[in-house]
């Protein structure tokens, strides 16, 4: 043991030579380098991993590729499926493309990436096990539009395909700006449609005596300026009592 630390001792009070100089001077500049590296990918707005490093470049494709997904689509649906064969994921896949969607197998860690950047960050627990993510952009107007169809686009359809398939189940997701679970799925597909709604909106106006404030809703915009400038002037030509 004394032996040992009489080794240690000796050896650190060994004098620098140039081979040891020159060592250290070598490694001081591949820090040096590396950190110059780093800052330059930072500022080209490279993503960089835990370590310092960039992505692969496959990994920075599926990263804007869920970045896409997550930022572009009214509705994002997050499913676990088990199992599933190659012609499973076929069939499935043509089936969600009846109802205007689209379906993917994620990586988890890089969608996990993704998702934190954005405002839907809270649905990161979902991510776990055999994931895919459902997509689609199928507006409100279309929705309701094909709702009485066999097979229903946007939020409908996808969830009656799912649950029929004992190999998917559905986690949870987003549908425009709004974190959802199942069961607000399950109460948004029975709502009424928007134009449903519009409708019943403008019937309660009238209802209530607002009458004249639908008609000039319903005017072309240059004929509803016209009418509130004209209403504007009568009123300051009323004389004061």
């Amino acid at each position: 043991m004394l032996s040992s630390v009489r080794g240690i001792a000796a050896r650190s009070m060994r004098p620098l030579t140039a081979s040891t100089v020159r060592q250290y001077a070598s490694t001081s500049h591949i820090s040096a380098k590396g950190q110059s590296h780093k800052a330059a990918a930072v500022d080209s707005g490279k993503k960089l991993t835990n370590y310092g490093k960039e992505f692969r470049p496959q990994k920075t494709f599926l990263h804007h590729t869920y970045a896409s997904i997550l930022n572009n689509n009214r509705i994002m649906l997050i499913c676990q499926h088990n199992n599933m064969s190659v012609p499973e994921l076929i069939q499935l896949r043509t089936e969600l493309a009846a109802a205007g969607a689209d379906m993917k197998v994620i990586r988890l860690g890089i969608f996990a990436a993704a998702l934190r950047e954005t405002r839907y960050a809270n649905l990161e627990p979902l991510i776990n096990g055999p994931t895919c993510v459902i997509s689609c952009n199928v507006s409100p107007e279309d929705e309701e539009a094909q709702s009485s169809a066999k097979v229903p686009k946007g939020l409908a359809g996808i969830r009656k395909i799912v649950e029929k398939n004992r190999k998917m189940i559905l986690l949870g997701g987003k549908v425009d700006d709004a974190l959802v679970s199942v069961d607000d799925m399950a109460k948004m597909v029975e709502m009424p449609g928007i134009q449903t709604l519009r409708s019943q909106v403008v019937g309660l106006l009238s209802q209530a005596g607002g009458g004249r404030l639908v008609q000039l809703l319903g005017m072309n915009p240059t004929l509803l300026v016209m009418n509130l400038d004209a209403h504007a002037k009568s009123g300051d030509a009323t004389p004061e009592a």
